[in-house]
Formats: C-alpha cells, sequence, structure tokens
C-alpha cells in the first residue's frame, strides 16, 4: 500500500468515526443535516469527471445535477449548523433549520429541470398531451397522499411545509415523467430523471420534517429523507457519469418505447393505501385532499382515453401501411406471400397468379410447404420458423407452379405483414430461373474453357452480370508451368494446369465464380468481403504453390496473387485490371505474396512503365552514366577500391536508382549492353587511376542472368587484357537476394559454378547485401567468394542494442575470416555503425558517411588527396 492509498484510508477511518459520534451524540435534525451534507461527496466526483472529460454523457447535465447535490449537501450543513446554535428561531414564522433546505428546493429545482428536459423530445401533439397529463397526475397523488397523512387528521398546516409539497411534488413529478419517457438519450434519462425525482421529495421530506422540531415523525421523516438523498445522488452519478446515452433511431410516432409504461400505478396505489389507512382509522377527507383527488383521478381518465385514441390511431396507421403495401403488390412484378403462425398462407400478391399461375384457390389456407419439392419440405419448415424471430435471411427453393412444372426460387422474409404484426412473416419470392439458365450458359464454349473446365474471360464477365453484390475480384497467377512444358513436355504442363484448376475450383464457394483468364492465369469473383477475400486469396497461392504429382513426376509451381474491390462505379473489366496491376506489384517478388490494389500503386506501376518505355531509347543514345562510391579502410578513411554503379537521368522523373535500373534492364533484356558498358567504362577509368594508385580496385555488381552467360568470363578476360589490368584488380558482385533460390533467377549451383570460373582467371568475387536475404552463413563455405559486404540492417538493426548489434557484426567477421573472406561493412551511415564495425575487427566499410556515390572527376578529386 502506498503512501497516499494509506492517508486516504486514514481520511475515510476519521470520517466514518466521525460520523458515527455525531450519530450517536446529536439530536436527529442535526443528524439529517450531516447526513444530507454527506452527499457532497458525490457531486465533487461528479465535477471532477466533468473537468477530466470522463462522462459518458452530456458534460453540461453532468455538471447542473453536481450543482443541485452541491446545493443540497451545503443545505443540510447549513441546517445542522443552524439546528445546534440556533434551533428555535424562526425567519417568518418557520424554524430557520426547514427554512434552509426549502429555499434550496427552488434553486436545486431549477438546476435540476434544464438537465433533464435537454435533449428536447420531438413528440406529436398527442404524445406531449399525454406527458403533460402525466405530470399532473403524479403531481396530484403525490400531494393527495402526503395532505393525507400530514393534515389529514387535523395537523397544523405550516406554510413551510405546504410550499414545500406543492413546489417539490410537481418539480418531481416533472422530472419523474419526462426521465421516463424520453427517446432521445433514453439510457441516461431513464436513471435521471427518477433519480432527480427521488432526491427532490427527499429534499421535501426533510423540509417538512425540520418544520416540526421535537415530534418524532417529524425526526423520522427529516433523517429518512436524508438518507434518500445521498442514495438519489449516487444513481444520479451513475445516471450521467457511467452510462451512455441512448442513440438508437427515433421512433416512429404513436410508438414511443415507454408509451405503456405504468408510471400512474405507483401513485395512484400509494393514494389508495394512504385513503384507505385514513379512512380505517376514523379520518374524514377535507375538502383540499377531495379536490386533490378529483384532479388526480381526472388527469388518470383523461390520460388512459388520451392513450387509448394514440393507440387506436397507431392500429390504423399499421392497417394503412399493410393496405398500401398490398395496394403496392397488386400491381407489382414481385411474388409476395404472408404467412401465418402454421407457415399457412394467408395472403398472396396478385403476381403469384402471373409469374406461376397459382391461383388463390389454389394456395390460400394450404400450408407453405405443399408447394415446394418434397425433398425440401423439412429444410423450407424449419427456415421460415426461424424466420419468425430473425428474418432477413434468404433460401434456394425449387416451387411447384400451377402447371407442374418445378421453378427455380429464391425465398427472402421481409419480417412480419404490418396490417397484422404479431404472427406474420411475409415471404418474397423471386423467379431466378433464368439465372440458373444463365449459369449454366456459363458451361457452353462461348464462356467456358475447354483445357480446365473453368469460365473462360467472356464467362467471368457474364456471370459478373448476375452477381450484383459481388465483394471483391482475386486474380492468381502461376510460375513455373513454362519450364515444366520445357523439361517434361506439353502433356505434363497441362496436366498440372488442370489440376491447378481443380484445387482452385475446391477452395472458392459454390457461389463464387472461379475463372481462366490466361494462360497461366486464374481469376476468382467472390461474395467475400474485404477479410476474407484477402484470407481467400491467400488459401488458393498455398494450394496451387503445394507439390503436384502428375505422370509419376513431382512438379512445383509459384503462385501470386492481386485482388481489388468490385464497385457500381468499375465495370467488371476494369476491377479485373485492378487486380491484375496488384498481382503484378508482387509478382517480382517472393511466392505466395498477395496484394489488394491502390492508387498508390498505380503510380508505382505507372512510373515502371514509363521507365520501361523509355529506357531503351537512353540506352541506344548512351544517357547511361556512371558514378562510383569508394570503398575505404575504416581507420584513416583511405579509399582502396571504388564500386561502379549506373545512373540515369530521367528527363521527368529525375534520378533512378540503380537497383531499379537494372531491375528494368533484367525484365527488358537490356542488362546486357548496360553491364558490359558499365564493366568497359569503369575498368578504362580504372587502368588511369592505378597509375598513382597501384593498389585500387574495382567492384561491378552483375545480375545473375548475364553472370550465368557462357561468354561472361571471356568478356571480362578481354576487357582486362585491353586495359592491362590484373585480374585482382576486378572485383564481380552478386547480390545476397539472388542466392535465396525462390525467385525466377538462375540456379545457384549454377551461380556458384561460374564464380568458380571467375575465380579461376584470378578475378576475385563478392556477395552484397549479406543479410537482408535468406542466405545461411554456412551457404557461404560452398560459394567461392573473396569479399563478404555485410549489409547495415545486420550490424545497425535500431531493435537491439549497440552491444547486440556488434555481436551479431562480430560473429559474421570471425566466420567471413576463418572462410578467407575480407569483411566490408556495407551501408555506414553515421559513427555508430564505424565504431560497430571496427570493434567487431572489420577492416573496410562503404556508405555515405565515407563517401556518397559521385561522378569520375569527383572521385579523382578524391583520390589525389589521399596516398594508396
Amino acid at each position: 500500500m502506498n503512501r497516499r492509498t494509506a492517508v486516504l484510508a486514514a481520511a475515510a477511518l476519521v470520517a466514518t468515526a466521525a460520523l458515527v459520534a455525531a450519530l450517536v451524540l446529536l439530536r436527529p435534525p442535526a443528524v439529517a443535516g450531516l447526513l444530507t451534507a454527506c452527499s457532497g461527496l458525490v457531486a465533487v466526483v461528479m465535477l471532477r469527471a466533468a473537468h477530466t472529460g470522463r462522462p459518458a454523457g452530456p458534460r453540461l447535465r453532468v455538471v447542473a445535477l453536481a450543482a443541485g447535490i452541491g446545493l443540497t449537501s451545503i443545505a443540510g450543513a447549513a441546517s445542522a449548523v443552524a439546528s445546534l446554535v440556533a434551533g428555535g428561531t424562526l425567519v417568518g414564522g418557520v424554524p430557520l433549520p426547514a427554512e434552509i433546505p426549502l429555499v434550496t428546493l427552488f434553486l436545486v429545482a431549477i438546476t435540476f429541470l434544464p438537465a433533464i428536459l435537454r435533449p428536447q423530445q420531438r413528440r406529436d401533439s398527442l404524445a406531449r398531451l399525454r406527458i403533460g397529463l402525466d405530470v399532473v397526475a403524479v403531481t396530484a397523488c403525490l400531494l393527495f397522499a402526503s395532505w393525507m397523512l400530514l393534515f389529514g387528521d387535523g395537523g397544523e398546516r405550516r406554510g413551510a411545509t405546504i410550499t414545500a409539497l406543492i413546489f417539490g411534488g410537481s418539480a418531481a413529478a416533472t422530472v419523474a415523467v419526462h426521465g421516463v419517457h424520453a427517446l432521445r438519450q433514453r439510457a441516461a434519462l431513464q436513471w435521471c430523471g427518477p433519480a432527480a425525482a427521488l432526491l427532490l421529495i427527499a429534499l421535501t421530506a426533510l423540509v417538512a420534517g425540520l418544520d416540526h422540531p421535537g415530534e418524532p415523525n417529524g425526526e423520522i421523516a427529516a433523517v429518512v429523507g436524508a438518507v434518500a438523498i445521498n442514495v438519489a445522488a449516487g444513481l444520479l452519478w451513475h445516471g450521467s457519469v457511467r452510462l451512455s446515452p441512448d442513440d438508437s433511431p427515433m421512433p416512429p410516432p404513436g410508438a414511443e418505447p415507454a408509451a405503456g409504461f405504468p408510471l400512474l400505478a405507483l401513485p395512484v396505489l400509494a393514494s389508495a393505501l394512504v385513503t384507505v389507512y385514513h379512512l380505517l382509522n376514523g379520518g374524514s377527507l377535507d375538502a383540499p385532499s377531495i379536490a386533490l383527488g378529483a384532479l388526480a383521478v381526472t388527469a388518470v381518465a383523461a390520460r388512459e382515453w388520451v392513450s387509448s385514441v394514440g393507440l387506436r390511431r397507431q392500429a390504423g396507421h399499421l392497417t394503412d401501411q399493410g393496405n398500401r403495401l398490398r395496394a403496392l403488390m397488386f400491381g407489382s412484378a414481385d411474388v409476395v406471400m404472408v404467412l401465418d403462425s402454421n407457415l399457412a398462407v394467408r395472403w398472396q400478391s396478385p403476381a403469384t397468379a402471373r409469374r406461376f399461375g397459382l391461383s388463390d384457390q389454389e394456395v390460400l389456407g394450404r400450408e407453405v410447404s405443399a408447394l415446394v419439392h418434397p425433398d425440401q419440405v423439412e429444410a423450407v419448415h424449419a427456415f421460415l420458423t426461424a424466420q419468425m424471430t430473425e428474418p432477413g435471411a434468404h433460401l434456394d427453393v425449387r416451387l411447384r407452379d400451377g402447371f407442374g412444372r418445378w421453378r427455380q426460387t429464391q425465398w427472402t422474409t421481409g419480417g412480419a405483414d404490418p396490417a397484422e404484426a404479431a404472427h406474420t412473416l411475409v415471404v418474397h419470392v423471386r423467379d431466378v430461373t433464368n439465372e440458373r439458365d444463365l449459369e449454366q450458359a456459363l458451361r457452353q464454349d462461348t464462356h467456358l474453357d475447354r483445357q480446365t473446365g473453368l469460365a473462360n474471360r467472356e464467362g467471368l464477365l457474364r456471370a459478373a452480370e448476375l452477381i450484383p453484390d459481388a465483394g471483391a475480384m482475386i486474380v492468381v497467377e502461376l510460375g513455373g508451368l513454362t519450364a515444366i512444358g520445357d523439361v517434361h513436355g506439353r502433356d505434363l504442363a497441362e496436366l498440372v494446369l488442370v489440376e491447378a484448376a481443380r484445387r482452385l475450383r475446391s477452395q472458392v464457394a459454390a457461389a463464387d465464380i472461379p475463372a481462366r483468364v490466361g494462360e497461366s492465369r486464374f481469376a476468382v469473383l467472390t461474395h467475400a468481403g474485404a477479410v476474407r477475400a484477402h484470407l481467400l486469396a491467400g488459401q488458393l497461392v498455398n494450394a496451387l504453390a503445394a507439390p503436384y504429382l502428375a505422370a509419376g513426376t513431382v512438379s512445383h509451381l509459384s503462385a501470386w496473387g492481386g485482388l481489388a474491390d468490385v464497385t457500381d462505379e468499375h465495370d467488371t473489366d476494369e476491377v479485373v485490371r485492378r487486380a491484375a496491376l496488384a498481382l503484378r506489384s508482387v509478382r517480382s517478388g517472393p511466392p505466395g505474396a498477395v496484394e489488394w490494389y491502390d492508387a498508390e500503386m498505380e503510380i508505382r506501376l505507372l512510373r515502371r512503365s514509363t521507365l520501361e518505355q523509355d529506357l531503351p531509347g537512353a540506352v541506344e543514345r548512351g544517357e547511361i552514366d556512371l558514378r562510383y562510391q569508394p570503398i575505404v579502410e575504416l581507420d584513416g578513411h583511405r579509399p582502396v577500391g571504388v564500386e561502379a554503379l549506373p545512373a540515369w537521368q530521367h528527363p521527368k522523373l529525375g534520378p533512378v536508382p540503380p537497383a531499379e535500373l537494372l531491375d528494368i534492364a533484367d525484365d527488358l533484356g537490356l542488362l546486357g549492353p548496360i553491364e558490359r558498358s558499365v564493366l568497359e567504362r569503369s575498368c578504362r577509368l580504372l587502368a588511369r587511376w592505378r597509375r598513382t594508385h597501384e593498389s585500387l580496385w574495382l567492384a561491378v555488381d552483375v545480375r545473375p542472368r548475364e553472370l550465368v552467360d557462357p561468354g561472361f568470363p571471356a568478356t571480362v578476360h578481354a576487357v582486362l587484357e585491353d586495359h592491362d589490368l590484373p585480374h585482382s584488380a576486378l572485383v564481380i558482385e552478386i547480390a545476397e537476394q539472388h542466392l535465396s533460390g525462390v525467385r525466377d533467377d538462375p540456379p545457384v549451383d549454377q551461380i556458384a559454378a561460374q564464380l568458380g570460373r571467375l575465380r579461376a582467371l584470378g578475378v576475385r568475387t563478392a556477395v552484397d547485401n549479406f543479410g537482408t536475404g535468406p542466405t545461411s552463413l554456412s551457404r557461404l563455405r560452398i560459394l567461392p567468394i573473396d569479399l563478404l559486404k555485410i549489409d547495415r540492417a545486420v550490424f545497425a538493426d535500431p531493435v537491439e542494442t549497440f552491444r547486440q548489434a556488434g555481436a551479431v557484426m562480430d560473429v559474421a567477421v570471425t566466420l567471413g575470416r576463418r572462410l578467407g573472406m575480407e569483411v566490408v561493412a556495407h551501408g555506414v551511415e553515421d559513427g555508430l555503425d564505424v565504431d560497430t564495425a571496427t570493434t567487431a575487427g572489420c577492416r573496410l566499410g562503404q556508405g555515405d558517411l565515407l563517401g556518397r556515390p559521385m561522378p569520375a572527376e569527383r572521385l579523382e578529386a578524391l583520390l589525389e588527396k589521399t596516398t594508396v
């Protein structure tokens, strides 16, 4: 327990002890005042909640109710002091302890009424009249019962008590009635209204009790009123702070939820019991009590008459609605049936005879199950029985028409008949025979892919017209079918494709439409929403990527997925195009990826398309430039090598990063010319630089497809010989992600064999960006590698501490050295990266901190400042 909690507990104990002592030692009027003062704690809590913005309801309501409670608390404390100090003092003939809560009663009512009467409850005139009569009836009953108890036996009629009864009773009735009958923010007001009424009644009892000092019944009434004030304060706190206002839609006129609430039952019953008690004890009814009783009876009778008028009006409204619905249905093409609780047809629209040839004599009074196929009787009966309580679902039903034919229909329930709201069910019957025929047409040659049995693109477009509530389009592409055909023959590739189509069909729901929209591309038009469609796309990709066993051969395919929302603004062609764009965005990544279409994706693909269109011309015109990034010794920052990077300044899009440039060139078949140009121009400059910097070496990044070209080693050898360069001055780099074996790159064993041939020529080899892909350190032992470029992601992970990053780097450097490799810290950006690499024993580094990629002229200036 902390110190603050201990202090609060001690304060609570002291306060409790003081209150108990006061209750034992003080007189009942003072006790009643102190008990009333305790409600101030609730007011403080409510004001604090309003200040901190924690109440669930309107803040102004909380402040107003808290103000009323606070005024009551202050009045109780003042009354207690007055009863102890000046108990016999009279103010205008009223004891001072009673005058204080009497004045407070007016102030509390003024603060409570706006809080309960807001927000404005919009009602028709009849509803407003009913509520007004409720207020009059409740007020009359409260005044009648109080008058009989206080003055029925000839008790002294004191002005303070009478004033408190009249004003407090009318105010309590007003807030109670308006709280119970609230339409807007019902959840809060149905607590706050009765609770406010209880506090006003209790404050009235406190005034009456203190207005009769020395009388036992008056003292008891004062203490009971004080206790009730605290109870009411707690209820007001709960209703205004804890409960959220009810934001449900407004009910229709005459159908208010509390219209039939027995609000008058308790006041009328209390008045009756008080009257019986009074008469049995020999009392009589005076003129005021008779007038109040007559007023109460008149108000209750008038209220019941108004309620009956409202009920008749609502019943007539419902009947009009039902008749209007039937009138609309008379000329409508929709088939509608109204069933009773026994599922017998009570009414059917005229369209039933026109659409199905079923006359009223054949249908009315018969159970609806007599019209459906015998195999569906139980299913239809269970469906309709369930829809009696929760309508809104639909069911496909085979219905026998008046000509004896079975028609494909879809039944949708729409709730109860407005004219007969109890135990009825409205069923809308839609003839879907034509739709089923259209679905059958998808199996015809014009809409069917003969090889897989799926819908073709035309069939998909046709099916989309029949599914207006489709949610998403999924496009899945298979990779590897061409390789299977090239290696094992076209027959095996077709068997694998047919099996893929079977898997696709088995994964989708019966209402979804699978289709083949390309040589190795499938599409699925699904009803599923965004989350379920994404899950379905992932399931399809996983299912299609599982191994295929066909003709005794195990084959493997890769799969990617793209998704797009189906909207009314775009036709199916546009939706398929968007899903295909999403597919294209993940097609260059690892298999198994699934992506949704978005506008940013189209911007990226537009950039890609622009670059693809302009790159061939740029290569032909020689616009591909070179940038050189130095590789330096971390101790002293002396350049020992340079990496040549292709650079392209697009006239509209600006600088194109080397990785993006090479990716596009690889896809367009321009990689060879670019990389040969990079190699030739870089070696020519290197030969010039080595005249003054004899140990300087050059690193060139080569993509796998160019690397495995059988003529690549000869090209490298010829370039080095032409420029009289030692073969060890050239380093051929390959990025680690191209060694994963999960892309369309050549197999890793082919890459390793070619790297071995280069090393046999004396050319050094390197793995770039190590740590960004799945290549394990153990695989490095079988790769002919001289340099290992550790990516910054390994030694500068923002999640790791400096110590953890250094430990990872130390392991990489140690293992690299054991395998005979020179380790380069690649991507050094700040001093912490340098410290981490140096501490791990790494000698070389490359990155923006050590030198950004620069033109040859700037590199030459940099080299002139250093001594190699």
